[in-house]
C-alpha cells in the first residue's frame, strides 16, 4: 500500500483508474462519506503495485510507500531506476507490521449513540477514554451515564478509560487544579472518588486531563500523580495523562507540565499535538508538522518513547479572507465537513 497526495484536477474516480483500485475501496479505507476530495489531501491506496506517474522516481515512490529505497529496488530487480516510464508497474514490498497502541477519546452523548460509535471503531483501538467527569471544589465528581459505553468497549476488546478533567461551564479552570494540588484533604477526596468510580463502573484505567496547570504548581502536580499512581497500581488500573505540546521546557504557559517527571510515572503519555492555532489566534496550521516533530523528539528524549501517544486533531478551522488582507478565523469543524464544502 502507499499514500497518494491528491493533485490538481484529480477525482476519486481518476485515482481509482490510475491505480486499479475500486472507488468504493478508496472511500472505505479513507473514511470518505462522499467522493469529494481536495488538492493536497492524503489518501491511503491499498495496492501492492504502484503505477508510475509523471515526475515519479524510485525515491519518491519509496517515500509514498514508506519502504526503504533498497527494499524497493530488491522487489524490482529488472527495473532501471533511471529509466522509469509513465504507466510502468512497480511492485511494493510488504511492510513489516508493528504493534502500536491506539488511544482515542469519545464524548459521551446517548447510550445508543455511544454504543454505535464505540462498536464501529473498536477494531482500530486499544484504549477509549470516555469524556468526561469533572471535579468540584470539594473533590466530588460529576455523574456519568456511561454504562452502555463501558460495556460496548469491553465487548469490542477495547479498554475503557475514565477521563477526569477540570472543566467548568466557563472552560478549563486552573484555580480548581490549584485547590486540589495544594489542599491535602480535597486531593485525597478526589483520588478516592476517582478510584471508586473507575473500579465500580468497570473501567480499566484513569486518564487525567487537567488543562492550564500553572508553573507554580509544577512540582505539586507531579506529587499528585505519584500519589494517584500508587492507588491505580493497587487497583490494577492504567494511569494515563493528556498534556499540551511543547518543544522545550521553557515555554512559559506550559511550564506546569514536567514531561520527564510525569513520563516516569504514567503508563501512557498522550500529547495533544495540535492547537498551535485555534479560533482565538491568528490563522495557521492546527498541527504544523515541524512543531509536531520537535515536540515528539523533545518528549522522547525525556522518557520511555513507548509510553508516548501522539494526539492528532479531528477538526480543522474555517476562515474568511478579505482584501485588503483581513483574516477572520471561524469555528472548528470536522475535517470531512470542510472537504464536502
Amino acid at each position: 500500500m502507499f499514500v497518494y497526495t491528491v493533485r490538481t484536477g484529480d477525482s476519486l474516480f481518476a485515482i481509482s483508474q490510475k491505480f486499479d483500485v475500486p472507488v468504493d475501496t478508496l472511500r472505505s479505507v479513507n473514511g470518505l462519506a462522499a467522493t469529494n476530495i481536495v488538492t493536497g489531501q492524503a489518501l491511503l491506496v491499498t495496492s501492492d503495485v504502484y503505477t508510475v506517474q509523471p515526475g515519479d522516481s524510485l525515491w519518491t515512490i519509496s517515500r509514498m510507500a514508506y519502504v526503504p529505497l533498497s527494499a524497493l529496488r530488491q522487489a524490482n530487480p529488472t527495473i532501471n531506476p533511471d529509466q522509469l516510464s509513465i504507466g510502468q508497474k512497480i511492485n511494493l514490498p510488504t511492510i513489516e507490521r508493528r504493534v502500536a497502541t491506539h488511544f482515542s477519546y469519545s464524548q459521551l452523548r446517548t447510550p445508543a449513540l455511544d454504543q454505535s460509535v464505540i462498536s464501529n471503531n473498536a477494531p482500530y483501538l486499544t484504549y477509549i477514554a470516555l469524556f468526561e467527569t469533572h471535579f468540584n471544589w470539594n473533590g466530588d465528581l460529576s455523574p456519568l451515564n456511561d454504562n452502555a459505553a463501558v460495556l460496548a468497549a469491553w465487548r469490542g476488546r477495547v479498554t475503557p478509560v475514565l477521563t477526569v478533567t477540570n472543566l467548568t461551564a466557563a472552560g478549563f479552570n486552573s484555580a480548581l487544579v490549584q485547590r486540589v494540588l495544594n489542599t491535602p484533604s480535597v486531593q485525597q477526596t478526589l483520588i478516592d472518588n476517582m478510584i471508586s468510580m473507575a473500579t465500580s463502573r468497570g473501567y480499566g484505567g484513569i486518564n487525567i486531563d487537567f488543562e492550564g496547570v500553572l508553573p507554580a504548581d509544577r512540582n505539586a502536580f507531579v506529587m499528585f500523580l505519584q500519589a494517584l499512581k500508587q492507588r491505580t497500581e493497587a487497583a490494577n488500573l492504567d494511569l494515563s495523562i493528556a498534556v499540551p505540546a511543547k518543544t522545550n521546557d521553557d515555554v512559559p504557559w506550559v511550564r506546569g507540565y514536567d514531561y520527564a517527571a510525569i513520563g516516569a510515572i504514567v503508563d501512557q503519555f498522550f500529547i495533544m499535538a495540535y492547537d498551535w492555532h485555534y479560533s482565538g489566534s491568528e490563522p495557521g496550521a492546527t498541527a504544523p508538522i515541524q512543531l509536531v516533530r520537535e515536540t515528539l523528539e523533545f518528549a522522547a528524549s525525556l522518557m520511555d518513547r513507548n509510553k508516548i501517544i501522539m494526539g492528532t486533531p479531528f477538526t480543522a478551522m474555517t476562515g474568511r479572507f478579505r482584501f485588503p488582507l483581513r483574516i477572520r478565523v471561524g469555528r472548528s469543524r470536522i475535517k470531512q465537513q470542510l472537504i464536502w464544502q
